[in-house]
């Protein structure tokens, strides 16, 4: 990691932009691989353990990111926005399914294949390939796929402050029912704790 680091700090002098994302994504990596941030265990602890420290996490930097993108939006940066169709469902139920099968998500299998876990190296494999053999055929799907669909702004709808107020009640709503869980998981659990007793 030092050697890295200094690698990436030699490379600030001559490509800024390059050192600047090596020293970022060291950084990201450690904080990933010291927090165990996974997006599968947020859900399955969720429902399984009833811990829900990652999910308030998450949703909290969700919160974060959006005050970042109104920021940058109120600066007058043009926003890329992706439509979304079909494709988002069908993509999310096979992440969904693949996520489970692997046993962890996109930061989990790579910080668990670097410790030394060897079957996420085939994880890692199987998620390189898909995603290569998805963008060699992406821009002849994407038309078709696309069509008639239009792409959902939240700020040309309900303006920039009513599109962060939009997704910061949102994200309450969320934190809300998540907090709602953990209360009910482990009042359920002592009820069957005190009826086995």
């Amino acid at each position: 990691m030092a050697l890295f680091a200094l690698w990436a700090v030699s490379k600030m002098l001559v490509a800024p932009q390059l050192g600047f994302a090596a020293l970022f994504g060291l950084a990201f990596g450690v904080i990933i691989e010291r927090a165990q941030v996974c997006f599968t265990s947020v859900f399955r602890d969720l429902w399984i353990t009833g811990r829900t420290q990652m999910a308030k996490a998450i949703i909290i930097g969700m919160a974060a990111g959006a005050l970042g993108v109104y920021s940058y939006a109120r600066l007058g940066v043009e926003q890329k926005i992706f439509w979304a169709g079909p494709n988002a469902v069908i993509g999310g139920l096979l992440f969904g399914f693949g996520i489970v099968l692997a046993g962890g998500c996109e930061t989990g299998w790579m910080y668990r294949a670097v410790e030394g876990q060897v079957h996420f190296w085939w994880v890692g494999l199987g998620n390189i390939i898909g995603a290569t053999l998805l963008a060699l055929v992406w821009d002849d799907i994407a038309p078709v796929v696309a069509v008639n669909y239009d792409k959902v702004n939240l700020l040309k709808v309900f303006g920039p402050q009513g599109g962060l107020l939009v997704t910061l009640v949102m994200l309450g709503v969320m934190l809300a029912l998540v907090l709602w869980w953990e209360k009910h998981f482990f009042a359920r659990r002592q009820v069957v704790r005190s009826n086995t007793l």
